[in-house]
C-alpha cells in the first residue's frame, strides 16, 4: 500500500463523513480574533469552518465532559501546508499533526486526521479542563475541523503514547485471558526523543503489569499490517532494554512468547513503525497462559536472567531469532556426576555448552541428539543453548525458532551410604574443641555410569546446600576414604 492509496483511502473516508455531515455534524464558523490562548474561541459544536491568516495562529479550545476517545479530522487545500498542534489543560503539547504539499492530489482537499486521543474525566473535579487547539499554514487556507468523540472502551489504544512516560497500562489479572489492544500507526511525533535508534519512529508505548500473587506466562501478537515493517522492543520494570523482536518481513506480525510476568512485577514494550504514515490501523493481543516453570522462562539471553534448573526434569525451550540465547542454571554442592540427555527437535544447528564463572566455557556438546555424562566440582554452571549461524545463517522472514527439549540428572560420584548428615545432626556428645568430626567409609571405585543405578547415592541439591556453612574435606588413604566436616561459627 503506496502513499497515494493511503491517502486516497483517508480522503475517501473524510468524504464519506462529510456527505452525511448534515445530518451527523454540526459545524460553526471561525467568529473572529482568536490568536491566542486568552483569545481562544470555544468550539461549542461538532467542529470549525475556519481560514488562516499568513503568520498567524488560530485558538479553539473544548472540554472533555467524560472518559472518552476524540478522532481529529482537519482538511484544507493541498497546495498550502497546515499544522494542528493539540494542548492540555497547562498550555503543554499532546500531540502535532502536520503535512508536506501533497504533489500527488492537487484537485482534492488533503485530509490529516489525529487518532485515537484519550481524554479522561476526573469526577472528583467541579470545573471542566480545558484543551486547547492550534491550526496555522504559511499561506491563507481555508480548513474544516471535525472533533469526532465517543466513550472510551477498554480496547481503545491511549494516545498520546509516544514513549515509555506515556505508556499505556495492560494489567494482567486471570489465567487464558486475552487482553486486545485497537491501536493505529500515526504520524511520528517524539518531541522527547532526540537521538538514539526510536528517533523519527512512530512509536506505541504500553506496560504489561502484575499486580497478584499469581504468575503467569505471557504472549504479546502484534498482527501484521500491509506496507509496515514493524517491531516489538521488550524493556524491565526499570525501563532498561531487555530485546527486541524484528524477524519478519513488511506485512508481516511479530511475537514474544514465554515471557515470565512473576507476581507484582511489569514489563514495558514498545511497538514501531518503519515509516511514517497515516492512521493504518493494527492489532495487539495480551494472552496470559497458565505459568509452565519445565519450559524456558523469557528472558533468559544473559546469565543473570537464567532459568534455575530442577534436576530429573524435561524442559522445553526454542531459539527464537538469530541472536537469541537461552541460559539455565544449577548448583553442585559437592563434586558430583551429571547426567545430561538432550533431544535437538527440527535443527541440528545449535550449539550447546557448559561454562562456570571462574572457567568459562568448559564443555561442549556435540550437535546430534544425544547422552553424556561427566564430572563436575562444586560451583555454580550455566548451560547455554544458541543458534550456529555458521550452518544456518538466519534470514529475516525467513528463518524459524529452533526447538529443543533436554533433562540434567545429578548424583555423588561415592558409591556408598553416604551420610549426609549436618553438624546438628550428630550426637552432641562428640564435639570435641576443634570441632571436626571423622568418619570412615569403605570406598569401591565404580564408574560414573554406577551412581545413577544406586538411588542410595542421590544427592537432592538445595539452595541451602550451596550456601551452607558447612566445608567438605577429602582425605585418601591405603583405599580409606576420610570425610571431615568443619562447622563454621
Amino acid at each position: 500500500m503506496n502513499k497515494k492509496l493511503i491517502t486516497l483511502l483517508t480522503l475517501i473516508l473524510f468524504i464519506s463523513c462529510n456527505s452525511c455531515g448534515k445530518i451527523k455534524y454540526k459545524l460553526e464558523n471561525k467568529n473572529g480574533e482568536n490568536y491566542s490562548f486568552e483569545t481562544a474561541q470555544y468550539i461549542s459544536k461538532d467542529g470549525i469552518n475556519g481560514k488562516t491568516e499568513i503568520a498567524k495562529k488560530d485558538y479553539y479550545y473544548f472540554h472533555s465532559e467524560k472518559e472518552q476517545i476524540i478522532d481529529f479530522y482537519i482538511s484544507n487545500s493541498p497546495k498550502t501546508k497546515i499544522t494542528m498542534t493539540l494542548f492540555d489543560n497547562e498550555k503543554n503539547i499532546i500531540k502535532v499533526i502536520s503535512e508536506e504539499n501533497n504533489e500527488e492530489n492537487q484537485t482534492n482537499n488533503f485530509i490529516q486526521i489525529m487518532k485515537g486521543i484519550y481524554f479522561e474525566h476526573d469526577m472528583l473535579s467541579s470545573t471542566l479542563p480545558k484543551y486547547y487547539i492550534t491550526i496555522e499554514s504559511e499561506e491563507k487556507t481555508e480548513y474544516t475541523l471535525i472533533l469526532q468523540k465517543r466513550e472510551y472502551k477498554e480496547s481503545d489504544e491511549k494516545e498520546p503514547n509516544d514513549n515509555i512516560g506515556n505508556t499505556q497500562i495492560i494489567e494482567v489479572n486471570s489465567n487464558n485471558r486475552l487482553y486486545t489492544i485497537e491501536g493505529y500507526y500515526s504520524q511520528t511525533y517524539n518531541p522527547v526523543l532526540t537521538s538514539g535508534d526510536l528517533k523519527n519512529l512512530e512509536i506505541d508505548a504500553y506496560k504489561v503489569t502484575n499486580n497478584s500473587f499469581n504468575t503467569y506466562s505471557i504472549s504479546i501478537e502484534l498482527s501484521g499490517v500491509p506496507s509496515i515493517d514493524a517491531s516489538i522492543r521488550l524493556y524491565n520494570h526499570k525501563g532498561n532494554w531487555i530485546t527486541i523482536k524484528d524477524i519478519n518481513n513488511v506485512g508481516d506480525g511479530e511475537t514474544i512468547d514465554k515471557l515470565i510476568l512473576s507476581p507484582y512485577s511489569s514489563y514495558y514494550f514498545v511497538l514501531t513503525a518503519s515509516n511514517t504514515v497515516l492512521n493504518i490501523p493494527y492489532r495487539l493481543n495480551i494472552i496470559a497462559k497458565p505459568y509452565d516453570k519445565y519450559t524456558e522462562n523469557e528472558p533468559n539471553n544473559k546469565p543473570e536472567e537464567s532459568q534455575t534448573i530442577e534436576f530429573g526434569k524435561t524442559y522445553k525451550g526454542a531459539i527464537d531469532y538469530s541472536f537469541d540465547r537461552d541460559y539455565f542454571t544449577f548448583n553442585i554442592p559437592i563434586k558430583s556426576s551429571v547426567k545430561f540427555q538432550y533431544f535437538l527437535i527440527d535443527s541440528q544447528a545449535i550449539n550447546i555448552s557448559f561454562s562456570n564463572d571462574t572457567l568459562g566455557k568448559i564443555i561442549t556438546m556435540p550437535q546430534t541428539d544425544d547422552e553424556h555424562i561427566f564430572s563436575l566440582s562444586q560451583g555454580k554452571y550455566y548451560l547455554i543453548f544458541e543458534r550456529d549461524s555458521t550452518k544456518e545463517a538466519w534470514k529475516k522472514g525467513i528463518s524459524k525458532a529452533r526447538n529443543y527439549e533436554f533433562n540434567l540428572s545429578v548424583s555423588n560420584e561415592m558409591s556408598m551410604d553416604y551420610n549426609y548428615g549436618y553438624y546438628d545432626d550428630l550426637p552432641k556428645s562428640n564435639k570435641n574443641t576443634d570441632e571436626y568430626y571423622y568418619y570412615y567409609y569403605d570406598n569401591e571405585e565404580e564408574n560414573l555410569e554406577s551412581n545413577f543405578n544406586n538411588t542410595n547415592d542421590i544427592i537432592i541439591l538445595k539452595e541451602e546446600d550451596y550456601n551452607s556453612d558447612y566445608y567438605y574435606y577429602y582425605e585418601d588413604n591405603d583405599n580409606e576414604t576420610y570425610y571431615y566436616y568443619e562447622y563454621e561459627n
